[in-house]
């Protein structure tokens, strides 16, 4: 049975920061012209901040949550049966709503906001006074990212290499909680695949890219990312799917190196240094996330998406307790 064409993209949460790969058709053909636009509302809620952290062993910040509301607008051009451009933008809310632990010392009233106001800022003056953990939601657009794909092959296998380079489109404040963003500019380089035997309704899709990152303070903050999927037809129109999604950042430092706080992790006036400025773009971002997956074809043209995930490992990250997604797509066909 011919199924519809498969467009995919992913969109994680990493950390702070939504990152983007909108990738190529994984149809079984594609001639100059097929594209699709692509409009997405995503919801994440995180929690607990886990550290695994050399001398303090495994320590757990779990005094305040984030909510996240992102739309996404996304689209892909073939521009022959081998290359396709692709492109997102995406405009993020986010708050931070404190929940202290009365029974816990180191859970300050508040919740431990990021206040570039702090009276405690004396030998390192913030340049960024915006205070976004009061509360409330804050949003602007987040990271402009495009790119282009190539079609190395198709059959039973398709693989499509890319490259994309992603730039913040506002200069939106990375000290708070409830920030939307690192505020970095990103090089995905990495390739999507997919597998689908013959006369099977199961397929198998994968995206795995190495991102170049900008070096805050000339710190190393490459990462990895990686989405692999197993799906089943159930029927022309409805596959339902589940994934594995992956952030791993290689070096970075630890929420505990005494290089935030000039070597006393637990006395909150001591974190009056430009790294703890811009831990968060520093710290080593580690998160693993389960999800399942449904699209619906109303037909060739129109598509129907939802997931909901949360996170199975975290390591110097918070864990997103729950996060759902909804998206429509529209696909043209080309010559």
């Amino acid at each position: 049975m011919k199924r519809p064409p498969v467009h995919w993209r992913i969109s994680l949460l990493t950390g702070l920061c939504v990152i983007a790969l909108t990738g190529a058709a994984h149809s079984q053909e594609q001639t100059r012209g097929d594209a699709s636009i692509r409009l997405e509302y995503q919801f994440i809620r995180t929690g607990t901040f886990y550290s695994s952290a050399p001398g303090f062993g495994d320590l757990e910040f779990g005094y305040w949550t984030t909510d996240t509301q992102v739309a996404m607008l996304s689209g892909d051009y073939a521009i022959n049966d081998r290359w396709t451009v692709f492109a997102a933008l995406p405009f993020v809310r986010k708050r931070f709503t404190p929940t202290p632990d009365p029974n816990n010392p180191f859970d300050p009233p508040d919740g431990d906001p990021h206040n570039p106001n702090d009276p405690y800022w004396v030998d390192f003056v913030p340049p960024d006074k915006q205070f976004w953990d009061d509360g409330d939601y804050h949003g602007d657009f987040q990271d402009f990212s495009i790119g282009v794909s190539y079609r190395v092959w198709k059959g039973p296998w398709t693989l499509n290499p890319y490259i994309s380079y992603g730039v913040p489109t506002s200069d939106y404040p990375f000290f708070a909680k409830a920030a939307i963003g690192l505020n970095l500019w990103t090089v995905p380089v990495g390739t999507t695949f997919s597998y689908v035997p013959y006369f099977s309704d199961w397929h198998f899709d994968g995206n795995i890219a190495y991102v170049f990152s900008e070096k805050p303070l000339g710190y190393n903050v490459d990462y990895w990312l990686a989405h692999l999927s197993a799906g089943y037809w159930f029927n022309a129109n409805l596959s339902v799917d589940a994934f594995l999604s992956l952030k791993y950042v290689r070096d970075g430092l630890q929420l505990t190196d005494p290089i935030f706080s000039n070597g006393d992790p637990f006395n909150p006036n001591a974190f009056d240094t430009e790294e703890w400025w811009h831990h968060d773009r520093l710290i080593t971002n580690r998160n693993l996330n389960f999800g399942i997956g449904v699209d619906y074809f109303f037909s060739p043209e129109w598509k129907l998406s939802g997931s909901g995930y949360q996170s199975v490992w975290t390591e110097e990250s918070n864990e997103v307790d729950y996060a759902f997604t909804l998206g429509f797509t529209r696909f043209f066909g080309g010559e």
